[in-house]
C-alpha cells in the first residue's frame, strides 16, 4: 500500500514535468516559426512577432483572473480543459490565418488559453502536493522548460523545411496539448481532494523532513513595502534575463563568428537548465533566500566576464553559462520566495500579480536593449545595466528578508 501511495506522488511529479515541457518549454522554441511565417505572409518579422507579444501580454493579464477563479473553488480540471480548448482553437487559427490581423486575433485567444496552464498553475500543483523535496521537484519540473526547448527547436526547424510551417505548427500545438492532458486527467489541484496528504507533511510536522524552512504566512497586501520590494526584484530579474536573446549579436559585436554567438546563447541556456536543478536543491537545504543570493552571485560573475571579454571563446562560454543562472531566479527563485513569504493559501493571489509584472517587464526589456544598442553601437551599456540590476536585486532581497524577519519576530 505504501508503494502504491508513493506511485501517486511520482505520477503527479511526472505530469507536472510534462506540463512544464509543453506549456513553457515548447513556447520557448516558438522563435523557429517567425521567419517562415514572415516569408509566407510577405511581411517583416517584426509584424509577425507582434502576435507573440500580444499573446504573452494577455497571459500576464489573465493569470490574476485564473487565480481568482481558483480562490472561488472553480475546479482546476475545468480551467485546464478551457485552456486546452482555447490553445487548440488558436493554434488552428494562427496556422490558417491569411494575414497578420487574424493572426493577432488568434494570438489573443491563445493568451487566454495559456493563462490557464501558466507557470503559476504548475508551481501550485507541486506546492500543494509536496512538502518534502518541494524545491527540488519544482526545479526539476521547471528545468523541463529548457530541456523541451532545446530538443524541440532543431526538430521543428527540420519539420518546417520538409512540411512547411503551417503543418508543423498544427503538430506543435497538438504536442503541447498532449503534454497538458495528463495533468488534466490525473492530477487534482490538492491531494486532499482525493483523501491524501501532501508528501512529507508528517515528516515536516515531526521536524524530520529535508525541506525548506517553514512558510512565514504573512498577510498579503499589494500596497505593502514588502510586496513593492518583491515586485522590484521581479522587474530587475526579468530585465536581466532580457539580455539573453541578444547574446549571439553581442558575441559578433566583439568580432567573433556567428557560430560562436550561437554557442554563447546555448551556454546560457545550459546554465538556465542546470541552475534550476541546483537552486531547487539549495532551497530545500538552506532556504530560498540564500539560494537566490548564490544564483545572483554567479550571474554577477558571468556578466563581469562578458563585459571584460578577456579573449578566447572558452572564457566567453563560461561567462554565458554563469550569466544563464539568472533564469533560475526568474522562474524558480521568485516562486519559492513568494511561497515562503505568503504561504500556500495566498501564493496564487500574490504570484498571479507577479506574472503580470513579468509579462510587461519582458516586453519592455527586449526592446530596450535593442534601442540601447542602436543608440550606442555597443552592448556594453546593457551589460553594465545588468550588473546594476543584480545589485538592485541583492538590495531588494535583503530588504524583503529583513521585513519578513521583523514581522515574524
Amino acid at each position: 500500500m505504501k508503494k502504491q501511495g508513493n506511485l501517486i506522488y511520482i505520477l503527479v511529479a511526472v505530469c507536472t514535468c510534462l506540463m512544464a515541457c509543453g506549456a513553457m518549454g515548447m513556447v520557448n522554441a516558438y522563435g523557429v516559426f517567425y521567419k517562415p511565417m514572415a516569408d509566407v505572409m510577405q511581411v517583416g518579422q517584426g509584424a509577425v512577432t507582434l502576435h507573440m507579444s500580444i499573446s504573452n501580454l494577455i497571459v500576464g493579464l489573465g493569470t490574476p483572473f485564473v487565480a481568482k477563479m481558483i480562490s472561488r473553488n472553480v475546479r482546476i480540471k475545468n480551467i485546464l480543459m478551457a485552456g486546452v480548448v482555447l490553445i487548440m482553437l488558436s493554434g488552428f487559427g494562427i496556422a490558417l490565418a491569411p494575414n497578420t490581423f487574424w493572426m493577432n486575433l488568434a494570438a489573443a485567444i491563445r493568451g487566454v488559453g495559456f493563462a490557464g496552464v501558466s507557470m503559476m498553475i504548475i508551481t501550485m500543483f507541486i506546492g500543494n502536493w509536496f512538502v518534502r523535496y518541494r524545491g527540488t521537484l519544482t526545479g526539476i519540473a521547471l528545468s523541463f522548460s529548457g530541456i523541451g526547448s532545446a530538443i524541440a527547436s532543431p526538430i521543428l526547424s527540420s519539420l518546417i523545411e520538409n512540411l512547411g510551417w503551417q503543418k508543423t505548427y498544427i503538430g506543435y500545438v497538438i504536442f503541447i496539448v498532449l503534454c497538458i492532458i495528463p495533468s488534466l486527467l490525473f492530477v487534482p489541484l490538492k491531494p486532499q481532494d482525493i483523501g491524501l496528504r501532501p508528501f512529507g507533511e508528517n515528516d515536516a510536522q515531526e521536524g524530520t523532513a529535508k525541506s525548506s524552512p517553514a512558510n512565514l504566512d504573512l498577510p498579503y497586501t499589494s500596497r505593502s513595502p514588502l510586496f513593492a520590494a518583491l515586485v522590484l526584484l521581479v522587474l530587475s530579474i526579468v530585465l536581466l534575463t532580457s539580455l539573453s536573446p541578444h547574446l549571439s549579436a553581442l558575441a559578433q559585436s566583439y568580432g567573433y563568428a556567428a557560430s560562436v554567438g550561437a554557442a554563447l546563447l546555448s551556454a546560457s541556456m545550459i546554465g538556465n537548465v542546470v541552475s534550476k536543478f541546483i537552486l531547487g536543491a539549495l532551497s530545500d537545504r538552506i532556504g530560498a533566500f540564500k539560494g537566490v543570493m548564490l544564483m545572483l552571485a554567479t550571474s554577477l560573475a558571468g556578466l563581469a566576464v562578458i563585459l571584460v571579454n578577456p579573449g578566447g571563446t572558452l572564457p566567453l562560454m563560461a561567462g554565458g553559462f554563469l550569466y544563464g543562472t539568472c533564469f533560475s531566479i526568474g522562474s524558480l527563485g521568485i516562486s519559492m520566495i513568494t511561497r515562503t513569504i505568503y504561504g500556500d493559501s495566498q501564493y496564487g493571489q500574490a504570484y498571479s500579480v507577479i506574472t503580470l509584472v513579468t509579462s510587461v517587464a519582458s516586453a519592455i526589456g527586449l526592446t530596450l536593449i535593442g534601442f540601447l544598442f542602436d543608440m550606442t553601437g555597443s552592448y556594453a551599456v546593457s551589460v553594465i545595466g545588468g550588473i546594476v540590476l543584480v545589485a538592485v536585486s541583492f538590495a531588494c532581497l535583503l530588504f524583503i528578508q529583513s521585513q519578513a524577519n521583523r514581522k515574524t519576530a
